[in-house]
């Protein structure tokens, strides 16, 4: 949660904690850790960013087909910003722009990561990586005291980086000194559907009513299930298709037995039979020899057993 431009507070746990903007010793400590992490590199002869293009072409993790399809997504997203600003189309038509928009900046993210991560590994960026780290250490407080969360700073946070309060930290700390948590909120598509009331608060798309809904139109769950609302307001998970699916995940149908090729049930225990227990003397006398045998009759009982059919229910939802 954001509370300012100079501090922003956070709950782990039910405790309280806060990542605050860092002070000007801090700042020239960061920056001598930074120059010295980059030398390091340099001296151990790690990649320059300068060098990056190469590198990605020599793993063949990036060429020639590649950045055209960068390059026609980043055209794409221009072209969209430009049908936004001039207007004079539809509304729904406007909102289809706005969508794509996004989804095509998503793709281009995806394929630039090869390119990030290998970026994490030249002498900028261990040198960055060594400036926030640094930095964050120092300015990870408790919310009420305002007391450092790693008294020995950089000592401490770098043998507990897997810290649940750190990894929050991190993120919110990243946000604050670079302001990216308003980025998305400044895109072109983002104002618009803003503007319009296609999302809400969070960026998520939501219905005439509020209800959240996925690219497709269709209800969704904060968890992304797609749902059928009721008229009462309670809603039911369904699947893509509207069938009624259970919590677990499991479809919501009666189960009656298959069925063999006349028709008739074949379901495990359909053709189970009880047979009846003889309880006459073992030894038969020679009169009953003698005498005629009454016919037997087995009695026949069909007992259905319920067999349960599961399923994994896929959904497909980026929001």
């Amino acid at each position: 949660m954001a509370d300012d431009n100079k501090r922003r507070t956070f709950e782990v746990d039910g405790k309280k904690y806060a990542v605050r903007v860092p002070q000007i010793d801090e700042i020239r400590g960061a920056n001598e850790i930074r120059a010295k992490a980059f030398n390091d590199a340099l001296g151990r002869g790690d990649l320059l960013r300068d060098q990056l293009e190469g590198e990605l072409r020599k793993r063949k993790l990036w060429n020639d087909q590649r950045e055209n399809e960068y390059q026609t997504l980043r055209q794409e997203v221009l072209d969209g910003e430009f049908a936004l600003q001039k207007g004079g189309i539809k509304l729904s038509q406007a909102k289809g722009v706005a969508l794509n928009m996004s989804e095509k900046r998503s793709t281009m993210v995806d394929l630039l990561s090869s390119r990030t991560d290998l970026d994490s590994n030249t002498c900028e960026g261990k040198a960055d990586a060594a400036r926030f780290n640094y930095l964050f250490a120092a300015c990870l407080v408790y919310d009420e005291t305002g007391e450092p969360y790693f008294p020995n700073k950089l000592d401490d946070y770098l043998v507990n980086q897997d810290d649940p309060v750190a990894i929050a930290g991190a993120t919110h700390f990243y946000y604050l000194v670079s302001g990216g948590d308003s980025i998305d909120d400044k895109l072109p598509e983002t104002q618009f559907l803003k503007k319009f009331k296609f999302v809400d608060d969070k960026g998520r798309l939501i219905d005439n009513e509020g209800r959240l809904i996925a690219q497709d139109g269709k209800h969704i769950d904060e968890n992304g299930n797609y749902i059928k609302w009721n008229k009462d307001g309670t809603s039911n998970k369904i699947d893509n298709q509207g069938r009624a699916v259970s919590e677990s995940g499991d479809f919501e149908v009666k189960h009656t037995a298959f069925l063999d090729d006349d028709g008739d049930p074949i379901d495990e225990g359909v053709f189970d039979t009880s047979k009846e227990t003889d309880t006459s003397d073992a030894t038969e006398t020679e009169e009953s020899k003698s005498k005629p045998k009454a016919k037997r009759t087995r009695k026949k009982t069909t007992s259905t057993k319920e067999v349960a059919i599961t399923d994994e229910v896929v959904q497909d939802t980026e929001t």
